[in-house]
């Protein structure tokens, strides 16, 4: 047992000068050393103390992850108590460990992983904190997309407590685990990286295989989270991520359609109208999916019309279909915000207008003008204010401030948008450059005669960015 402990203290080397190819054999020499030791000397002692207690996890973050798992395994379940222990460090190991280090042994830092999940799944935790942050030290983008993704997603919104994946569900997802490149060099995994593609791969083993139902699960699940936080833009990114997914002979899936049926309400509720189609959209497939959301579209043609009295006959009429799509909620707020917007069109045509004029308008007692019109005034719906005295007068103010002010921030969540992805794609271009196919199509063009270089390398991705301008958890279970 004594022999053990400087094998698991044999990385990483003390020399800090390294160079990546000198760090990465030293690696794989250091995995074969642990692949021989013996399945029981894991749990033994040195001098009393176990070797979880001499190892620390961000130094030694292969060796202590090992013997984590080795004695996981070696722990009955009947021993509670140890695996609460064990449960513990695990946690902290996912947020602590050297993220370089572990690029090496992808398995089994996915089977601490599963073991963590399992255990908050087990004891009904609402901390969620150590998948998030195991997730972003194995990847700060969060940008490659795994089983795990959806995994802690999951379990955030069952917790509710679904702020908690907002850091992973903020970053926009540019990759799949891949075939790994030939024609990368061998000290690959060593080397600082911007993006995680390069590392998380299918052989990699931090993911599982990924199924098309878990992108788009994963999807409508985040769109879910942010309805509950009102971020309508993304809402509408995640929805129209699963309209557009491709479908095999020109099918489409119920997660399509669920997604489809949120996106109609939410174009309602966040612009008073429905979004336009999405112009990629496959227009076989976007008909298979709007005859099964007909009722959806029948409330939306009387939103556009502005037509309250037919548009809540048609909610009390489809009520069961809105129980069953958990969209009841939804279509309240909605038919709540054609009200408001009844009252914002007003401004289109006056500058003000008598309380008893605009209750003429909606159709509603003047009482209950009075209070929606204050409502909506003192929630920030209307730029107004109303008159005090018998015969109040609502007077419609200017928004051009507020539009430019969200102008602004749009533009600036645009130009960050834009420099993201510029960086994916010249990340994609290079490693298509290093691809098999890519090789033999510039032979091909040299034999034709064809231009010396690749055309995406004469494509000026530089840009001048645009001058700047000067923008807790809810219960949404039930949005």
């Amino acid at each position: 047992m004594a022999d053990i402990l400087p094998t698991l203290l044999g990385f990483p080397p003390d020399e800090k000068k390294l160079t990546h190819k000198q760090y990465d054999s030293q690696a794989n020499t250091y995995l074969r050393e642990l692949s021989k030791i013996s399945s029981s000397a894991w749990s033994k002692t040195v001098d009393k103390k176990g070797l979880l207690e001499l190892l620390d996890p961000t130094t030694n973050s292969i060796a202590y992850l090992v013997t984590l798992n080795r004695q996981i395994e070696a722990t009955s379940n009947k021993n509670t108590e140890r695996l609460e222990h064990l449960f513990a460090l695990a946690q902290v190991f996912l947020t602590t460990c050297d993220p370089v280090q572990i690029r090496y042994v992808g398995e089994e830092w996915r089977t601490l992983f599963e073991f963590v999940c399992k255990g908050i799944e087990g004891s009904q935790s609402t901390d969620c904190g150590a998948l998030v942050g195991g997730l972003l030290r194995l990847d700060p983008t969060a940008g490659t997309f795994t089983p795990n993704h959806l995994r802690v997603l999951r379990l955030c919104i069952r917790a509710r407590v679904p702020s908690q994946a907002l850091p992973i569900l903020d970053n926009d997802i540019y990759a799949y685990p891949s075939k790994a490149v030939k024609n990368l060099p061998e000290d690959y995994l060593s080397e600082a990286h911007e993006l995680s593609n390069p590392y998380i791969t299918e052989k990699s083993g931090f993911s599982i295989k990924i199924l098309p139902e878990y992108v788009l699960e994963y999807y409508l699940l985040g769109a879910h989270v942010y309805i509950g936080l009102r971020n309508f833009n993304r809402t509408r990114l995640f929805l129209e991520t699963v309209i557009l997914s491709p479908s095999p002979a020109k099918a489409c899936s119920g997660l399509q359609v669920e997604a489809y049926k949120k996106w109609v309400l939410i174009g309602l509720l966040s612009e008073g109208k429905g979004f336009p189609l999405p112009k990629t959209a496959d227009a076989a497939v976007m008909k298979s999916i709007r005859n099964l959301a007909k009722p959806y579209e029948a409330l939306a043609d009387d939103f556009d019309k502005r037509d309250y009295k037919k548009f809540i006959a048609e909610a009390d009429a489809g009520e069961v279909v809105w129980s069953e799509d958990g969209n009841q909620r939804l279509i309240k707020e909605v038919a709540d915000a054609l009200m408001r917007y009844r009252v914002t069109d007003l401004q289109k045509t006056y500058a003000a207008l008598p309380v008893t004029r605009v209750a003429d308008q909606i159709g509603l007692s003047a009482n209950d003008t009075m209070q929606l019109l204050q409502s909506m005034i003192q929630m920030g719906y209307l730029k107004a204010s109303i008159s005090s005295g018998s015969d109040a007068v609502l007077c419609f103010h200017s928004t051009d401030t507020s539009s430019t002010s969200i102008a602004a921030k749009d533009l600036e969540d645009q130009t960050e948008r834009i420099q993201n992805l510029v960086t994916f794609i010249r990340d994609a271009d290079r490693r298509l450059q290093l691809s098999k196919e890519y090789v033999e199509h510039q032979k091909r063009m040299k034999k034709a005669g064809g231009p010396d270089g690749d055309i995406a390398d004469a494509m000026d991705l530089s840009w001048d960015p645009p001058v700047s301008l000067d923008d807790g958890d809810e219960d949404i279970m039930g949005a």
